[in-house]
């Protein structure tokens, strides 16, 4: 299939391509809002959808805010803060071996696995240290 270019969905790209990190899709229309007030949160939810159905993006579950959505394709695990709610990528850590582990002991095909860390994030840390 090939993805159809429209103003709005490049728009909706380069947002994510340009984050610092996770945005939701709420955090997307905002940023586009100030822009372009005639966009609507609609538009916003399906096309992302489209780009998530078309690998332009990858979009993670967030244990409190739903979706939030990531240009970074390349596997990699995620870590969510506890603290500041952040998700963050943990590059260059992908076991492939664990899929190989799993295929043995469970007897199917294992395409990637996806695995989630639940902490405090360095940050968080440092604060914390400041208040002790």
């Amino acid at each position: 299939m090939s993805v159809k270019p429209t103003k709005q969905r490049q728009r909706i790209l380069e947002v994510i391509r340009d984050a610092k990190g996770h945005l939701t899709a709420e955090e997307v229309y905002k940023q586009l809002a100030i822009e372009d007030h005639s966009i609507g949160i609609a538009t916003v939810y399906r096309n992302l959808k489209y780009l998530y159905e078309n690998h332009l993006v990858n979009r993670i579950q967030h244990p409190d805010f739903g979706y939030v959505y990531d240009s970074n394709l390349e596997e990699h695990y995620h870590f969510h803060c506890q603290v500041c709610n952040r998700i963050m990528d943990i590059e260059n850590m992908i076991h492939k071996e664990l899929n190989d582990e799993v295929e043995e002991k469970f007897g199917g095909q294992v395409n990637y696995h996806m695995t989630y860390f639940y902490g405090v994030c360095p940050d968080c840390l440092i604060q914390q240290g400041d208040k002790n």
